[in-house]
């Protein structure tokens, strides 16, 4: 394994790095102390409040996370935000599909369009491509949420950006914190995190074990995840960030899709042809990062990383020719980032420049499935991507009440197959996609109870290595006909709070997209998803979210999401697909929460979301029926001296909803539909020992 070095900053002025472990009642998380806090992020690349921000913006913070949650999916912790469509969390073979504004919703597997970050290190890939296998909901202290496109921020496929924050350690002494948790379906979880402090030396360990049968047949799945996190103050300005994790999951089945006919006369089936060919997965993977923070003025920081990660994966599909497929990735990072505060004709100016790259390494081999067996090699080449991006972004007070930001970016991906089977000839190749992008904005503080907000942004998005090496035609190296998808985004909004207990964000939005990447499926390669260009297509939405605290004790989310979105020009096969509904996202989505939290220890919380119907297929002729879930979940939890320990009870799909946990779009054969889950039931306990606290 290599090492690079990624540079970046964490602007925090004027005070230096290290900084104290985040608590739940710190500036940045919403507590209840009369008022709502302020909320700060750093998706953006700077320290900012939510509301000083010209964008739609999200943050959510550890109870919303993981209180008296299962913690097995991202999922839990994003329903209630607003542009956020998540499917997927019962197929760990297939990954948790995530889609931000439309972004993502054409992913066959794991996630396509958004950048993810865990502790300022990207777990995307240069290619645009995420799994998130190996992020555990159980460690996570607080995500941020960046609604909209983001390249001239994070550069390739940032059509969102989840900023993820793991938990840190405690200011001082010994924290061993054990959780169990347990459920229908055969689900057990096991965890345990052990943090402290010692003099200039923080720490934090964990570790995990899942195994769930899942509801439907060929669902099985196991997983082990260990995380350690280190940080050591050099001096007084500077520290030193040490990250590492492995997980190993050598089981993950894949059920498959369903007809609506087989799935509304037996959910719990597998697909047939899945049960053949022993479809499912097996991952193992090492993720390495070091950070080094230094404030070289009161005006100017700078952050030195290295990040690596290596993937071992092999996947058995559910057809003969080419059904296994098995690689080998190496992916580390480098770049540079700064962050200057300095006056600007006399006003406050931050100005943020940098330069960011990635590199990828997959030696991938395809063999024929037989009926479960390894056949024989059909392709055997070495897939390369490295990204290069320069990016330079302006945030600019231009009155007390207003400020304009603005941004540029240009990045260069370029992709190699080097092949290495050459029964069919040489299919090596090369394929160099670039594009500059940019974002205008500003926000204009009216009242403390309104502000007002606008931006302007373009986006773009390579196919993944996969997309490309998925040809069609059958043979290796790249699909020359697929290009990268442009995008043009609009947006106005207001954000604020009233009354001092509610707090509300409004966003509208127009967006167009030249080439958007489509995917499709072939008869005789069923569940091997393919790409091609769409010619235009456009999306209009609206995004609510309200956040209410009528007494200390209560707090409540309601939030709704429209999405009109649209082929506006895309023909294929002599069919005209102008007008249809672009397949995979609702059109509305609604969701409420109500939380309640007594002095004594006891915890109750119901949550609801419907999802309106949707098509799943570009010619509109297959829809996926609108549902509405609901669960609850309650607990109790009391302290005694050093020791603070919890019981939880919770109940999914609390009203018994028959529904589809996940559509494949535009699947061969009407295969659309994987079943969700029917009633269950889960629970748990958790412990907390701090000798200290």
């Amino acid at each position: 394994m290599g090492l690079c070095v990624f540079l970046c900053a964490d602007d925090v002025f004027p005070q230096p790095p290290p900084t104290p472990a985040p608590s739940e009642n710190a500036p940045g998380n919403r507590t209840f102390s009369g008022i709502f806090q302020p909320i700060n992020v750093t998706a953006t690349r700077s320290r900012k409040t939510v509301v000083d921000i010209p964008g739609a913006v999200t943050r959510v913070g550890r109870p919303g996370i993981r209180k008296f949650k299962p913690t097995l999916t991202l999922n839990e912790s994003l329903a209630g935000v607003p542009g956020i469509f998540s499917q997927n969390p019962f197929n760990f073979a297939q990954d948790l599909r995530l889609a931000i504004r439309g972004f993502g919703a054409r992913s066959s597997f794991g996630v396509r369009g958004i950048k993810i970050l865990v502790d300022g290190l990207p777990e995307t890939l240069p290619d645009g491509q995420t799994q998130v296998d190996s992020i555990d909901p159980g460690i996570i202290d607080h995500i941020e949420i960046i609604r909209g496109p983001s390249s001239s921020l994070y550069g390739n496929a940032s059509g969102g950006v989840l900023a993820i924050t793991t938990d840190e350690w405690p200011e001082s002494g010994l924290k061993i914190s054990p959780r169990l948790t347990f459920g229908q379906f055969g689900l057990a979880k096991e965890q345990i995190k052990v943090a402290g402090t010692k003099d200039n030396v923080h720490y934090r360990l964990y570790a995990s074990h899942l195994t769930f049968n899942g509801f439907r047949k060929h669902s099985e799945t196991e997983n082990n995840l260990f995380r350690a996190k280190f940080r050591i103050a050099a001096d007084s300005r500077s520290d030193w960030t040490v990250s590492f994790s492995h997980l190993d999951s050598p089981t993950a089945m894949d059920p498959g899709a369903l007809t609506r006919e087989q799935a509304a006369a037996n959910p719990k089936q597998a697909n047939a042809r899945n049960l053949l060919f022993s479809a499912g997965e097996a991952v193992e993977q090492q993720n390495i990062g070091v950070r080094y923070r230094k404030s070289l003025s009161a005006l100017h920081a700078l952050t030195v990383t290295a990040h690596l990660i290596r993937r071992n994966f092999s996947n058995k599909l559910p057809f003969t020719n080419g059904g296994i497929v098995e690689f080998n990735r190496i992916a580390p990072g480098a770049g540079i980032k700064s962050v200057y505060n300095r006056k600007l004709f006399g006003r406050r100016n931050r100005l943020i420049s940098g330069v960011d790259t990635q590199h990828q390494r997959d030696d991938r081999q395809r063999f024929n499935n037989n009926l479960g067996t390894k056949g024989g090699l059909v392709l055997d080449q070495v897939e390369e991507v490295l990204g290069l991006g320069v990016y330079l972004r302006n945030e600019f007070r231009l009155t007390e009440r207003a400020e304009l930001v603005g941004g540029v970016r240009y990045d260069r991906i370029h992709f190699r197959a080097g092949d290495r089977f050459r029964k069919n000839g040489d299919q090596s190749g090369s394929r160099t996609l670039s594009q500059a992008t940019g974002t205008a904005g500003a926000v204009y503080r009216w009242q403390d109870s309104l502000h007002l907000y606008a931006n302007m942004a373009t986006v773009f998005e390579t196919p993944t290595t996969t997309e490309l090496t998925n040809n069609p035609t059958g043979i290796g190296g790249f699909n020359a006909d697929l290009n990268s998808q442009e995008s043009v985004s609009y947006e106005i909004g207001a954000k604020g709070t009233l009354r001092q207990n509610l707090r509300y964000e409004l966003a509208l939005f127009f967006m167009t997209s030249d080439n958007e990447i489509v995917p499709f499926e072939l008869p005789q390669f069923p569940r091997r998803a393919f790409f091609r260009n769409a010619g235009r297509s456009e999306r209009k939405g609206a995004e609510l979210s309200i956040n209410f605290r009528p007494v200390a004790e209560v707090e409540g989310t309601v939030s709704y999401t429209y999405s009109d979105f649209r082929f506006t020009e895309f023909a294929s096969g002599g069919t005209d697909f102008g007008g249809n509904t672009i397949p995979g996202i609702p059109v509305n989505r609604v969701y409420g929460r109500l939380r309640y939290n007594h002095p004594a220890g006891l915890f109750a919380e119901w949550e609801a979301q419907h999802v309106g119907g949707f098509f799943v297929d570009n010619e509109n002729f297959n829809q996926n029926s609108a549902y509405t879930l609901s669960n609850l979940r309650m607990g109790w939890e009391k302290k005694f001296r050093s020791f603070r320990g919890s019981v939880f009870l919770g109940l999914n799909n609390l009203l018994d909803e028959t529904y589809n946990a996940n559509t494949r779009i535009n699947a061969a054969n009407g295969r659309f539909f994987e079943p969700g889950a029917p009633f269950n039931v889960y629970g748990g306990i958790s412990l907390v020992y701090s000798p200290t606290s």
